[in-house]
């Protein structure tokens, strides 16, 4: 972004250079797009249904297959423990997916430059509106970006401040609020997550009590036949196998989705310091507060 032109005048009508609707992936899909680098609800719910429905779509077509058949089993079998557990693991890849697609795109706002590349232009309230409106004429929302919505209210603010420090201490408390905004962004995953290997131990706790109870008929068929007993261990066999397959599958999936939400998180809180650091530079840095602009 370039608020002035070749010979160094301010531009009237700066091109537009940045735009929400084309950088976001939910306002591309025409949903509601949620703030910042959090997902909205119903982006998400749709995602996560698609992924689902795919990736059953694509067992049940290939169930007729030997390994087809296991992967069927392994998805819908097991007294019907691990579809709850997929359902959930497909909600959550959908919100960090997204969240890292809207962090991707939250970051272009980081490579603009909206003030003057002359070493001597300093903020004040003289030059301060002529900078705001070569971002809102140049970024299409640019209250959606987390970067500009800061820099904008700061902005905004230098009309009133006493003191360089107050314009400081404003962006150090509108950074501490998106820290806070950023971290409730990952309640709703952080549920699921722990509620994904709860799913497990469920199963575990229905194929324990499968297979005990088939225990119990082995222990009461003292004069059976070696192909009852043959077919009550089993059954006691088949409950063990749902404790134990259900728990694997539960444990398995919280710890690739934990995994895959610190990556994310961690770029998440990278976006944060990085805004803050640029704001620090190119705003803070070059205000000048001087007793008439003050009063």
């Amino acid at each position: 972004m370039k608020p002035r032109n070749d010979q160094g005048e301010w531009a009237s009508t700066p091109p537009r250079v940045l735009s929400y609707g084309h950088i976001d992936p939910e306002r591309r899909l025409g949903l509601p797009s949620g703030r910042f680098t959090t997902p909205g609800a119903s982006a998400v719910f749709i995602l996560g249904l698609l992924v689902f429905a795919l990736i059953y779509g694509l067992a049940w077509a290939a169930s007729g297959s030997a390994w087809g058949a296991i992967v069927w089993l392994y998805l819908t079998g097991f007294s019907g423990i691990p579809v709850p557990i997929m359902l959930l693991s497909c909600w959550s890849l959908a919100i960090i997916l997204l969240k890292a697609m809207k962090i991707a795109g939250q970051r272009t706002a980081l490579r603009l430059r909206f003030m003057p590349e002359d070493p001597g232009f300093v903020l004040s309230v003289s030059t301060v509106d002529r900078v705001i409106d070569s971002i809102e004429q140049s970024v299409d929302e640019p209250h959606r970006f987390l970067l500009l919505d800061r820099v904008l209210t700061a902005l905004k603010s230098i009309r009133n401040i006493g003191r360089i420090a107050d314009l400081d201490e404003m962006l150090r408390s509108a950074a501490e609020a998106d820290d806070d905004a950023m971290d409730s962004g990952y309640t709703v995953v952080r549920g699921f997550i722990w509620a994904i290997p709860v799913l497990g131990f469920i199963g575990t706790i229905i194929g324990l009590t499968d297979a005990i109870a088939g225990f119990g008929g082995v222990l009461d068929a003292e004069s059976a036949g070696i192909e009852m007993l043959t077919l009550r261990l089993t059954e006691v066999i088949g409950g063990l196998d749902t404790a134990f397959v259900t728990t694997g599958e539960g444990l398995v999936a919280a710890l690739l989705l934990h995994l895959a939400i610190t990556l994310v998180r961690r770029a998440d809180e990278q976006l944060l310091d990085d805004c803050r650091t640029y704001a620090a530079r190119n705003v803070t840095a070059r205000v000048r507060v001087t007793h008439g602009d003050a009063t």
